[in-house]
C-alpha cells in the first residue's frame, strides 16, 4: 500500500515528462467528458485534465517537501536544546505560546495578504514560523525520556557540547519521532499550500492541482474528473508520502523451531532429548550430561521428575509443572551464542534461582518464558509455560497470556516505570480491578508508605523503583512471577524483608517464582532450587547435587532447617560470597593532597530538601563510601557532585580548584570527575557500539592520538574483563553486567581524579565484582584516583573503603573508618544496612 501510493507522489513529481499534452494547450470543447485524446476529459479551457494532472504537482509537492523538511528539522533541533539546557528551553517555550496564541491558518493568510510580493518564499518563510512551535514541543517532550538516560547524563559530567549533546546523543534516538513528525508535516504543508493556493492569497504557478479545483469548480456536474481527479491526487499523495516516512522494515520477532513434541497422554507432553548437548544441566534431576547416575530418583514431590537409564533430556513433563524449559539456546544475528542449551522446570509453590556469571545468559532465559527473544536473534528448543508454547502464539494469544499468567520485573525498573506517572497511576494501570486499600496494602509488603502514592517514579530513588515495580508485578496476582536481580540495590534489612515476601508468594499463594541473583546467602535462603548457567563456550560438565540446609529456621524466610531438598548445582560456589579481593590495610597510594572537597551541599527536588549541610574531604587515592537506606539521598549526592542535579547550593572544589555545583559542568578534560550511574540499561547509547562508546572519551577527554584508540579500548575492555569480541556489539546485546562493566570503561578512559560509582557491582556475579573492585583499587594506588562508592554490599565497603558516610534522610548520621562504624553502628540506620 505504502510503496504503491508513494509511487504514485512519485509520478506525480515527474509527471511533466509523461504528459501527452502541454498543459495550456487546448484539446477539446470546455468540460468535454472523457473520450477521444482526452483520458479524463478537458476542464474549463478545454484542457486535458489528464496532462494537466502530471503537471500540477510538481510546484505543490516540492514546496510542502521543504516546508516538512525544514520544519521537522528545526524543530528536532529546538526540541533537543530544550531538553538537555531547561533555560533555553523555557525561552523556546515562551516563543512558542506567542506564536500559538494566533491561529495557524490565519495568521499566514493575513500575513501573505499584507505581502502578496513575497510569493513561495514568503509562504516557506511563514509556515516556519507557525509550523515549528507545535511540532518542536512535540521533539522536547520525547527528548525528555532521553535527556534523563545515563548515556546522556554521562555525555553532560563528560562536558560535551551542546551540539554533540543534540546532534551525537539525542538526535539519532529520537529517529521514530523524527520520521513520524516529517510525514505528518508534509501532509500539512500540501493542505496548507493547496489552501493557500485555493484561495489566491499567495503568488503559484496556475499548474497546480488546488487551483484546478478552484477554476473547475463551476463545472462539476459536466465534468466531475475536472475537480476529483486534483482532489483525489492531493489527498493520495499526502497519505501516500506520510505512509512511506513511517513505515520501515518491521522487526520480525524470533521465534524458537518447532521442538520434538512426539506424544501427548495423560502423563503430559513427551519430549525428546535433542535439544539439550552433554553440558546441558538437567534442573531437578540431579543428573548432568554424560555423568548421570543411571536412573536416580528425585523426590517427585519437589521435583516430579525422573530421569530414565542412558537419558540426556527432560523425558516427562509432569501434570504439575508450570514451566518447562528443554534445550533452550539463544544465538544472535551477530553468530554469537548468548545462552548455551539449558533445561529446568517449575512447579506451583516454589522459588526457583538462576545464577552464574554475568553475561552467562541468565536474563535472556528469563525473558524466554515471556516468548521474547533479543531483537535478530533466534532460538531453538522448547518453552512451555502453564500450557503454552509461548513461541508458537500469535501476537494477541501473546498478550493475553502475558498479561493474565505471568509477571516480570527485569534488572532495571527503573526503565519499566513511566517517569511521569505517579506510584499510584502505575499500580492503577497494571490492576485496574484493585481498589486504593489493595494498591496501599502492596506497597506496605514492599517497605513504602502511602506517601509513596502520590511520588513520580522519576522522584524515587533505584531501590524505591525496583520495589514499586515488583510492587505492581505481585498486584496483579500472576500465576507465574518473573525477577531479574530482585534483591541487587536493597540494604540488608530490606533485602531480608523482601526475600521473605517473595517466599511468602510462593508458599501462601502458589505462586511459580523464577529469580536470579548474585547473592549467595540471600538466593540460597528462600530458593528451593538453584540452576547455575553456564556463560556461552564453558564446557564444564554441571554437577547437580544435594545441599544440606544448616542455616535453621531463624535464618531461612522459607522456614528450611536441617537437611532440606534445597539443591544447588555448584555447592563450591558458596565459598566466592565471602572472599574479599584485597584489604584496605594493604592498600597504599592514599596521599595528603585532596581530590575532592564538599561543603554545604544542599539539594531540592520536587518542592522537597532531599540533602541537607553535607560535607567531606576525600584524599586523592582514597575510597569513599557512601551507604543508607533506599531514599536516604546517595544517588542524588552522586548527581551534585557530576553536576546533573539543579536546584543544589554549596560549594565543591576539585584538586583544589573551585568549580560550580549547578548542572553546567565544568569542562575539565582529564582528572575530572566523571559519574557511572546504576542503571546500566540507559546507560549506554544505545546507537553505539562498544568501541565506538569508548573510543570518545580516549580522544576526546584523554587525548589519545588516532592510532592508538584501538590498543586502549582492548586493554580498557580486558581491564573490566570484557572479551573484545564485544567491541562491535551495541547494548542490546550485552547483559545487563557487560553493560555495566562498559559503562565503567567509559568512566576510565577519561583519567578521572574522581570516580562515582553508584552500585556498579549490583549487576555482577562475585568473582567479577571483586576483580571489578581490584581494578579499582589499583587505579587508587597507581594513578592516585578518589573513588566514592555507593553501595548496600557492607561486606565491599569493609573490604575496599578507607571511609564511610552513613546518609539517612538526606543528612550525614554516621561517618568515619568502615570497620569501626559498623562494627558498632550507633544509629538505627546503619544497623539496618547490617541486616
Amino acid at each position: 500500500m505504502a510503496g504503491g501510493v508513494g509511487l504514485f507522489g512519485l509520478l506525480a513529481v515527474a509527471g511533466p515528462l509523461f504528459a501527452p499534452y502541454s498543459g495550456e494547450r487546448a484539446v477539446g470543447m470546455p468540460f468535454a467528458r472523457p473520450g477521444g485524446g482526452a483520458l479524463l476529459g478537458t476542464d474549463r479551457l478545454g484542457r486535458d485534465v489528464f496532462s494537466h494532472l502530471l503537471t500540477g504537482g510538481t510546484q505543490l509537492l516540492v514546496v510542502s517537501a521543504v516546508i516538512a523538511v525544514v520544519v521537522t528539522v528545526l524543530s528536532a533541533v529546538l526540541g533537543a536544546v530544550a531538553a538537555v539546557r531547561p533555560r533555553a528551553g523555557k525561552v523556546i517555550e515562551l516563543c512558542g505560546d506567542l506564536v500559538i496564541l494566533l491561529p495557524a491558518v490565519l495568521g499566514i493568510l493575513l500575513v501573505l495578504t499584507a505581502w502578496p510580493q513575497g510569493g513561495v518564499t514568503a509562504l516557506i518563510a511563514v509556515s516556519l514560523v507557525f509550523g515549528v512551535p507545535y511540532c518542536a514541543r512535540i521533539f522536547a517532550a520525547s527528548a525528555a525520556t532521553l535527556a534523563t538516560s545515563g548515556y546522556i547524563e554521562a555525555a553532560i559530567a563528560s562536558g560535551e557540547s551542546l551540539s554533540h549533546l543534540v546532534f551525537r546523543e539525542i538526535l539519532p534516538n529520537l529517529r521514530a519521532v523524527f520520521t513520524t513528525q516529517l510525514g505528518l508535516r508534509f501532509v500539512v504543508a500540501v493542505y496548507l499550500v493547496s489552501t493557500i493556493a485555493f484561495l489566491g492569497v499567495s503568488a503559484l504557478g496556475p499548474d497546480n492541482w488546488a487551483i484546478m479545483v478552484r477554476d473547475n469548480a463551476s463545472g462539476l456536474l459536466l465534468n466531475p474528473w475536472a475537480v476529483l481527479a486534483p482532489s483525489a491526487a492531493i489527498a493520495i499523495v499526502a497519505v501516500g508520502v506520510n505512509l512511506v516516512a513511517t513505515s520501515g522494515p518491521r522487526k520480525r520477532r524470533a521465534v524458537a523451531v518447532e521442538s520434538d513434541v512426539v506424544e501427548v497422554g495423560p502423563a503430559g507432553v513427551v519430549l525428546r532429548a535433542g535439544g539439550v548437548d552433554a553440558a546441558g544441566v538437567l534442573a531437578g534431576t540431579g543428573v548432568a550430561g554424560g555423568g548421570h547416575d543411571g536412573g536416580r530418583q528425585v523426590d517427585p514431590g519437589k521435583a516430579a521428575v525422573s530421569e530414565p537409564s542412558g537419558g540426556c533430556g527432560i523425558s516427562v513433563v509432569g501434570a504439575g509443572d508450570t514451566v518447562l524449559v528443554d534445550g533452550l539456546s539463544v544465538v544472535a544475528d551477530s553468530g554469537a551464542v548468548l545462552l548455551a542449551p539449558l533445561s529446568f522446570r517449575l512447579l506451583p509453590g516454589t522459588v526457583t534461582a538462576l545464577t552464574g556469571a554475568s553475561g552467562s545468559g541468565k536474563s535472556t532465559a528469563m525473558r524466554a518464558l515471556l516468548g521474547q527473544l533479543p531483537a535478530g536473534a533466534r532460538g531453538q528448543g522448547a518453552v512451555l509455560v502453564a500450557g503454552h508454547d509461548v513461541f508458537a502464539l500469535d501476537a494477541g494469544a501473546l498478550r493475553a497470556f502475558r498479561r493474565e499468567q505471568i509477571a516480570y520485573v527485569g534488572q532495571d525498573p527503573g526503565s519499566e516505570l513511566n517517569s511521569l506517572l505517579r506510584v499510584r497511576a502505575v499500580l492503577a494501570q497494571a490492576a485496574p480491578r484493585t481498589s486504593e486499600t489493595d494498591r496501599l496494602a502492596v506497597l506496605e509488603r514492599v517497605g513504602l508508605d502511602a506517601t509513596h502514592l502520590r511520588r513520580r517514579c522519576a522522584r524515587l530513588s533505584g531501590g524505591q523503583q525496583r520495589r514499586v515495580a515488583l510492587a505492581r508485578a505481585i498486584l496483579r496476582s500472576p500465576r507465574i512471577l518473573v525477577l531479574d536481580e530482585p534483591l541487587a540495590g536493597l540494604h540488608g534489612t530490606l533485602r531480608t524483608d523482601i526475600a521473605r515476601l517473595i517466599s511468602t508468594l510462593a508458599t501462601e499463594n502458589h505462586t511459580t517464582v523464577l529469580l536470579s541473583g548474585h547473592d549467595t546467602e540471600a538466593i540460597n535462603a528462600i530458593a528451593d532450587t538453584v540452576i547455575e548457567v553456564r556463560a556461552p563456550g564453558d564446557r564444564s560438565v554441571h554437577v547437580a547435587a544435594e545441599v544440606a540446609d544448616s542455616r535453621g529456621d531463624a535464618h531461612s524466610p522459607n522456614g528450611h532447617s536441617g537437611a532440606s531438598n534445597h539443591r544447588r548445582v555448584d555447592p563450591s560456589a558458596d565459598a566466592a560470597g565471602s572472599s574479599s579481593a584485597s584489604r584496605v590495610d594493604d592498600l597504599v597510594g592514599v596521599g595528603e593532597a585532596i581530590a575532592l572537597h564538599a561543603e554545604a551541599i544542599t539539594a531540592d527536588a520536587g518542592g522537597h530538601r532531599v540533602l541537607e549541610n553535607i560535607g567531606f574531604s576525600l584524599p586523592a587515592g582514597a575510597a569513599l563510601a557512601v551507604v543508607g537506606p533506599s531514599g536516604a539521598g546517595k544517588t542524588t549526592l552522586a548527581r551534585v557532585i557530576a553536576g546533573l542535579h539543579a536546584d543544589v547550593a554549596g560549594s565543591l572544589e576539585v584538586d583544589g580548584v573551585r568549580v560550580p555545583v549547578g548542572r553546567r559542568r565544568i569542562k575539565r578534560g582529564a582528572r575530572g570527575i566523571q559519574l557511572v550511574t546504576q542503571n546500566p540499561r540507559a546507560a549506554l547509547n544505545p546507537r553505539r557500539t562498544v568501541e565506538q562508546t569508548l573510543a570518545r572519551p580516549l580522544r576526546r577527554i584523554a587525548r589519545v592520538p588516532a592510532p592508538e584508540i584501538g590498543a586502549r579500548v582492548t586493554a580498557l575492555l580486558a581491564a573490566v574483563d570484557l572479551p573484545l569480541d564485544l567491541a562491535d556489539r551495541r547494548p542490546h546485546q550485552l547483559s545487563g553486567g557487560q553493560r555495566q562493566r562498559v559503562a565503567l570503561a567509559r568512566a576510565l578512559a577519561a583519567d578521572p581524579a574522581v570516580l562515582i560509582c553508584d552500585e556498579i557491582t549490583t549487576a555482577l556475579d562475585t568473582e567479577t565484582a571483586a576483580a571489578v573492585m581490584s581494578l579499582l583499587d589499583r587505579l587508587r594506588a597507581d594513578r592516585a584516583t578518589a573513588i566514592i562508592l555507593i553501595s548496600h554490599d557492607m561486606t565491599l565497603v569493609r573490604g575496599h573503603c578507607t571511609d564511610l558516610l552513613v546518609l539517612d534522610h538526606g543528612r550525614i548520621v554516621e561517618s568515619g573508618v568502615p570497620a569501626t562504624v559498623l562494627a558498632a553502628p550507633a544509629h538505627q540506620a546503619t544497623a539496618a544496612l547490617l541486616g
